[in-house]
């Protein structure tokens, strides 16, 4: 169907969907769709979740394992205490999390373990890599910033769960804790990509992708404390310490998804050419050459998914 115009001249056809669509297209918000499928980002969120529970898990493990053994809880209470378990789901954290005391950690597992980090922090690096289009340096350049970004989350995490720890009993603990997460959260994911791009890109141009991370994550971890709970119970009560590990690995593949889909919003909004985006990198100093222009001349070899 056709609308008329007014002074009586040519019906004029209405917008049909291709036309909605191109015009979605060449939006903020389509561009960053399109650089989401074109990351391929939901295959990026599952391996990346996956491989977090494969090197997170155990590695929390291990740490509960060299604590002393007075301090045998202190892993576990910490999760308890961060989902706000009760009941089964909290016993089946204390059963899953239990320091044995004398165990003794042998060297291949330690290997092992390191490898499931490292491969944790490389799959990280072609992400970023990937949405900001640079590609990975040859050779050991290339692979370094993986060793020294896993020895900055760990860090960090570390940091973050005994500041949580102190501050556990004061006055407005809440509050407290989840501005001193929020900033280290800033700092930490805004570090993170500027070390896994090798330092090519001003760290003040990555800090919209640390505050818009960091923002995310605590708002999801606010959320999740709230239904996490009921889930993890459910899931204990029905299949145990298997339907445990199940409601981490779905937490887990929520902050895959929140850090794609973050990485993805901050590299389009760093070489979008739309007006508003031009003028608040400007206002806040964050201009810079494109990142395939630096990328450009290198030596560099392409990214694999």
């Amino acid at each position: 169907m056709t609308q008329r115009r007014s002074d009586g001249g040519t019906p004029v056809a209405p917008p049909t969907v291709a036309h909605w669509v191109e015009h979605f297209e060449d939006t903020f918000l389509g561009r960053s769709v399109r650089a989401f499928m074109d990351l391929q980002g939901i295959d990026r969120g599952l391996v990346i979740a996956s491989q977090a529970f494969t090197a997170l898990i155990p590695m929390i493990i291990l740490v509960s394992t060299l604590v002393p053994v007075e301090s045998s809880t202190l892993v576990a209470d910490g999760f308890v205490s961060r989902f706000r378990l009760r009941g089964s789901a909290a016993e089946g954290v204390q059963q899953l999390f239990a320091n044995p005391g004398h165990a003794s950690i042998g060297v291949m597992s330690v290997a092992l373990l390191l490898f499931s980090a490292l491969s944790l922090t490389r799959r990280l690096q072609r992400m970023y890599l990937g949405a900001w289009r640079m590609g990975r340096e040859p050779g050991v350049r290339g692979s370094l910033p993986a060793f020294v970004a896993l020895a900055v989350l760990l860090a960090e995490v570390s940091v973050l769960f005994f500041a949580r720890a102190l501050v556990k009993g004061a006055p407005l603990e809440g509050l407290v804790a989840g501005v001193a997460s929020a900033l280290a959260g800033v700092l930490l994911w805004a570090t993170v990509p500027w070390l896994m791009l090798s330092r090519r890109l001003a760290w003040r141009r990555l800090l919209p992708t640390g505050v818009l991370t960091s923002a995310a994550v605590t708002a999801y971890g606010a959320a999740s404390s709230v239904y996490m709970p009921a889930l993890m119970a459910r899931y204990t009560e029905r299949y145990g310490l298997f339907g445990l590990t199940l409601a981490l690995v779905s937490w887990l593949l929520a902050l895959s998804f929140i850090l794609v889909v973050a990485t993805v919003v901050c590299s389009e909004f760093d070489r979008s050419d739309q007006p508003w985006a031009a003028r608040l990198r400007e206002r806040w100093s964050l201009t810079g050459p494109p990142a395939e222009e630096v990328a450009r001349d290198r030596g560099e070899v392409e990214t694999d998914a």
